[in-house]
């Protein structure tokens, strides 16, 4: 009885650290995380004599796209002197889902170990 309650107690002060630091990096990647994917597009103009109506497209130009509040499809303009800063931004993002992800699995641990106890103290009360 003792090594279980021992056990349960090391591993609530485990799973306690991660979560902090988990939590810890959920709210440093908030401040530039950007959701989204980086697409590249090539054009052709309205000059009929440019030579991108010969096959050299005018090109590639960098573009965020991603989902409105309303749930349409959009996309932001992304010059090239930003690309490295919007990649960043989308790692950010895929950082942010992983650590959401390992959070929320830290949360059904400690769930299925409430309610393990629970089930326990029930069971005792009963005899």
């Amino acid at each position: 009885m003792a090594l279980t309650l021992r056990a349960e107690w090391l591993n609530y002060r485990i799973m306690s650290t991660t979560r902090a630091a988990l939590l810890r990096r959920l709210i440093r990647l908030t401040q530039t995380m950007v959701q989204g994917g980086l697409s590249a597009t090539t054009r052709t103009c309205g000059n009929p004599s440019c030579r991108c109506h010969q096959g050299e497209r005018h090109g590639p130009h960098l573009y965020l796209t991603f989902r409105s509040p309303e749930g349409r499809s959009s996309a932001l303009y992304i010059p090239r002197a930003a690309e490295a800063e919007v990649r960043r931004a989308l790692q950010a993002w895929a950082a942010f889902w992983e650590t959401g992800v390992a959070l929320s699995h830290l949360n059904r641990q400690a769930l299925r170990q409430r309610l393990r106890t629970g089930r326990q103290h029930a069971a005792k009360g009963k005899r």
